[in-house]
């Protein structure tokens, strides 16, 4: 068989081979279907040359894809495929086997000259079969036989597939190729020119038949153009022109060109294309006409249209976009910058969405955002704008390429809902009522505090006329005035008395208001309204409390004031009525120690302490007596028509009225008052007056011991406000340091010389003169100015000490005294800190203190005293003798010195106690190794007693008085100041 086969081949070729060769496959084998076919050059798909079905040839030929069938398996593996049986049950995806059922099935591979498998011989069968060996070695040769037959003839059809599309895609573009040899001026072209000169295809091609279908408008033009373009050196040329054909039909034609020269730069040839433009010309014009229009239509519309590319990142966009946003079109060129105008709080949801049409999870989009602030000019207004769009185009995946949409300024429409929203806001949370009534007066709507006032809901009230409210208060004339001013003014405004859903009566303020469209028709009345109850309630509690006070409810101090001066103005408008009285009292009341009171037991017991004072003062009042709380513990009553003596009978009363005992929550309080009495006209005559005098006069029996009344006496305040003035001027002498230090030596009784000083302080007063220490020291006490008057009188002290020292009397001591009120009104510590300053050695300075002073351990003066000790410091008790406990004062304090006071030297030469009390003292102190100096020698019989008790040190006038610092220490250049008679 094979070897006839080969003799087949010598004498056949091409076709008439292959159907011979089919026609021994028939014969040898008996298959249903056969046929031959050949791969592309991939190997993904098969081709048949011949088709045969039970021996017979089929005018078409198949094509199929290689994927899941038994032809895959040749292809791959080179060698015969046989499937006995059931083949189209192993291959399901195989649609021949399918569709015919087909049992069994012959691959046998096809070889090039290379053993390339190029194609296949497939037989299929309706019955299942077997193949003896030698079927299968004629198989195997049948497959090289036809290797270079089939390679042939699959060239040949690939070529003929080519021309076809070529052709095809040709006749499709209305594209024909043509040649013209220009030598021999011979021309050549392909079907498709036929076809767009409509030309008879039994002519022959020729120049002059090209020429003459050249429209005659363009012909002279086109052929000067054609032999120029062959004259020159250009290598191609393109032009358009239109023909005209025998039918009258006018076409558009673009013909492009190739020209090749030879080597002397001759034309020999020129290849081309022509191709028929007519409908893309039409087309091309019509796009132009539209596209004027859809630029007009895009510089008319209010929204800008855009266009993005996801893959190149390029935008297409109407000019308006740019108007819209005010930005320079040509800084804008990729999404990242397009995303930057975005402002930076809506920027992630503007990126989120354009995301999701990137990655096919959404098909459109509609955003708002607003431009970013630093791309803000001259306009610092917020705009907003709204961005639609949606896919316009995806690729053969589906996968979306583009995208389109438009850009809407909506700036406007944002603050208009932004106001509607703030509109609805204020409606729905004002605390005022607001009512709305169409043009019938028909209520519309109502707000949230229309319903918590009247307690009707919005459903009750909505159609109903707002007289549902009315109270039946007024007549019918207030509605017909309310409603002639809302009528002719368009509002009006007032306070009426409506009436709620439960029926109480209530007072409200209210303005309506008339709303008119632009025909000055009434669209709408709107009533807004506030419940004024509370307010006229807590008016009339301002009032009562503007006049009274809270605790106790009587008169406060504003309204009694207020009360006073009327009753000034009454007696003086009526001094010439002998019916009217003329005079009148006023009695200020303290409580004494009700701050005592309020330490001990409470606010609580001070405040039911005083409203029960308060009741027993208005039990003692008529129609002529005011009773007031002036503030504090503090009351006041004015007698209308009482001279000073009836007020004192009064206070007398209110004094045993007061004296009984007072039970308080079952605590007894046993209290005292003390009352100051003014009266009109002879303790002022002037509302002001007569309280400040009443106040005063009840200061001046605080002064007296409490418990007491007291008539304003004009002397007693002006001793009083000199002692104010007074007090101001040290205030200022103080602070001016014009406080001074006169020093009284201290004598030493052996040497008869000055051993010390003590520095006295001196106030030389601008007004007055010279003001006793007495006097002024005791006001320093008092006003707390002790500690400020302390340290002056220190420092100066230790200043003219170190100034004494330098003038070589380095033994002299500075005696200085302390008040007991600087020990407990400021901290001592300062002076080490002076004696530091000054270079002092600390046993060159003595503090003296008083007796009572050294006892009062509440001001811990006792360890003071001891740290003043161990520093060097010495200590004095001044005054000794004067108090109650002086041994008690020099047990404790330990001093170095005491001083006996002057009291006792007086009338020490005459009187034999005094002489006993001071021999006393030298022994004790000599007993207790203590120095004395005896104050208030003023005598040389006081100085000789002296010597003879024994007495270390004297002071007194009979030395010197204390002397300014220059004069002391003149007092030191003295060599001897007295003579002290010897001591035997």
């Amino acid at each position: 068989m094979v070897t006839g086969l080969k003799a087949l081949k010598r004498n056949q070729y091409g076709k008439d081979f292959i159907c011979n060769t089919m026609q021994l496959v028939h014969d040898e084998l008996k298959p249903d279907h056969f046929y031959i076919a050949y791969f592309n050059k991939t190997g993904t798909q098969a081709t048949s040359l011949a088709y045969y079905i039970n021996g017979n040839k089929k005018v078409s030929n198949i094509s199929y894809m290689l994927d899941d069938i038994p032809c895959r398996k040749v292809l791959e593996s080179g060698a015969i495929y046989l499937l006995s049986s059931q083949a189209h049950l192993i291959y399901p995806k195989d649609k021949l086997l399918v569709e015919y059922g087909f049992e069994a099935y012959l691959g046998i591979p096809i070889f090039s000259q290379h053993d390339d498998v190029i194609g296949i011989l497939v037989c299929l069968f309706d019955q299942p079969i077997t193949l003896v060996p030698a079927q299968f070695d004629w198989c195997e040769g049948i497959g090289h036989q036809l290797g270079s037959e089939l390679q042939y003839l699959a060239l040949l059809a690939e070529q003929k597939l080519l021309l076809s599309e070529m052709e095809s895609s040709q006749r499709v573009a209305k594209l024909g190729n043509w040649q013209w040899y220009v030598q021999t001026n011979t021309i050549t072209w392909s079907q498709e020119v036929y076809r767009i000169y409509e030309i008879d295809h039994q002519l022959a091609p020729s120049l002059k038949l090209v020429q003459e279908y050249i429209h005659p408008e363009d012909r002279e033009r086109v052929i000067h153009f054609m032999d120029n373009i062959i004259e020159s050196s250009h290598s191609s040329y393109n032009i358009i022109y239109r023909i005209l054909l025998p039918t009258g039909k006018i076409k558009y034609i673009r013909n492009e060109s190739t020209i090749f020269k030879d080597d002397n730069g001759n034309t020999i040839l020129v290849r081309g294309i022509v191709q028929d433009i007519t409908e893309f010309y039409h087309l091309s014009s019509e796009l132009s006409k539209t596209s004027n229009k859809l630029h007009v239509t895009y510089n008319a519309i209010i929204e800008g249209v855009w266009e993005y590319h996801f893959l190149s990142d390029k935008k297409i966009t109407s000019p308006k976009i740019w108007d819209l946003l005010k930005v320079d079109s040509a800084k804008v060129n990729t999404f990242h910058e397009w995303i930057s105008i975005v402002h930076k709080d809506e920027r992630k949801a503007v990126i989120k969405a354009f995301k999701n049409i990137k990655d096919n999870t959404s098909q459109s989009f509609s955003f708002e955002f607003r431009k970013n602030p630093y791309l803000v000019n001259d306009d610092l207004s917020e705009c907003w704008f709204k961005c639609e769009g949606r896919v316009v185009d995806a690729d053969t995946f589906g996968k979306n390429k583009k995208i389109a949409g438009v850009l809407t300024d909506i700036t406007d429409s944002i603050s208009t809902i932004q106001q509607l929203n703030l509109a609805k806001t204020v409606f729905d949370n004002t605390s005022e009522c607001i009512v709305i009534t169409d043009s019938c007066n028909n209520i519309v709507t109502v707000n949230k505090s229309f319903e918590e006032v009247t307690g009707y809901k919005k459903d009750d009230v909505v159609g109903k006329n707002p007289s549902i409210l009315s109270s039946g208060m007024h007549d019918k004339s207030f509605y017909e005035n309310m409603w002639h001013s809302v009528e002719n003014t368009g509002q009006w405004k007032g306070q009426l008395y409506n009436r709620r859903k439960n029926g109480h009566v209530y007072p409200e303020e209210m303005s309506i208001n008339k709303i008119e469209d632009d025909n000055h028709e009434v669209v709408n009345y709107v009533g807004v309204f506030h419940d004024v109850s509370l307010r006229q309630q807590t008016e009339r509690k301002l009032r009562f409390y503007a006049n009274n006070d809270a605790l106790t409810t009587l008169m406060n101090r504003r309204c009694f004031s207020e009360m006073v001066e009327k009753e000034v103005v009454f007696v003086n408008d009526n001094k010439t009525d002998a019916s009217c009285y003329q005079e009148f009292s006023i009695l200020f009341i303290d409580l004494d120690d009700f701050k005592a009171i309020n330490d001990l037991y409470g606010h609580s017991v001070g405040d039911k302490l005083l409203k029960n004072i308060a009741a027993t003062l208005l039990k003692y009042c008529d129609d002529d007596t005011l009773v007031c709380r002036y503030g504090g513990d503090e009351f006041a009553i004015l007698l209308k028509g009482s001279s000073s003596f009836e007020a004192k009978k009064y206070a007398e009363n209110l004094m045993v009225a007061l004296l009984k005992p007072i039970y308080i929550d079952t605590i007894k309080l046993d209290i005292t008052i003390s009352i100051g009495i003014s009266t009109y006209p002879e303790s002022g005559l002037t509302h002001l007056d007569l309280l400040k005098n009443a106040d005063y006069a009840m200061y001046e029996q605080k002064r007296k011991g409490r418990n007491g009344i007291s008539i304003y006496d004009g002397k007693l305040q002006a001793e009083y406000l000199r002692q104010l003035r007074l007090k101001d001027r040290l205030i200022k002498a103080i602070s001016e340091n014009k406080i001074q230090v006169y020093y009284q030596p201290i004598i030493d009784i052996e040497t008869g010389k000055v051993c010390k000083f003590e520095a006295l302080t001196r106030w030389f007063d601008e007004e007055e003169g010279y003001i006793s220490p007495v006097i002024f020291i005791k006001m320093a006490e008092k006003y707390g100015l002790i500690g400020e008057l302390g340290k002056i009188v220190f420092d100066k002290s230790c200043r003219d000490l170190a100034d004494i020292r330098q003038q070589g009397f380095t033994d002299i001591c500075i005696s200085i005294n302390r008040s007991v009120r600087e020990f407990s009104s400021c901290d001592q510590k300062y002076i080490y800190d002076i004696i530091e300053r000054y270079n002092l050695p600390f046993d060159k300075i003595m503090i003296e203190i008083t007796e009572s002073a050294a006892l009062d351990e509440g001001n811990n003066i006792l360890e003071l005293l001891s740290e003043f000790s161990q520093k060097g410091i010495s200590i004095a008790i001044d005054d000794f003798g004067t108090g109650y406990s002086s041994m008690s004062a020099i047990i404790a304090n330990k001093p170095n010195v005491i001083k006996i006071d002057r009291s006792f030297i007086i009338d020490i030469e005459h009187s034999v106690e005094s002489q006993i009390l001071v021999s006393l003292v030298m022994d004790m102190s000599r007993k207790l190794n203590l120095d004395v100096v005896a104050e208030g020698v003023e005598s040389e019989a006081q100085v000789r007693i002296l010597s003879k008790m024994g007495c270390h040190y004297i002071q007194g006038f009979h030395f010197s008085p204390a002397v300014e610092f220059k004069q002391a220490m003149r007092l030191l250049e003295q060599n001897e100041i007295c003579t002290i008679p010897a001591y035997v």
